[in-house]
């Protein structure tokens, strides 16, 4: 049985997401410390939560 293998260009764009939505969760951990409101703290948290699952299904496709 043969396993598809990702193309270069396919993986670079992976790499690229993976960058974009690390770099999205360290600011979202940095302005969770800074936040006071509740709502907005609650909206930065799911949103931590969603880059976090998000950045481990790219890191699987990159495996």
């Amino acid at each position: 049985m043969a396993t598809k293998e990702l193309a270069v260009h396919e993986k670079l764009e992976i790499h690229e997401l993976l960058t974009l939505k690390t770099s999205c969760a360290t600011k979202a951990v940095t302005m969770l410390e800074l936040v006071q409101d509740e709502k907005l703290k609650s909206l930065i948290e799911d949103d931590l939560n969603n880059s976090s699952q998000a950045i481990e299904e790219l890191k699987s496709l990159l495996k």
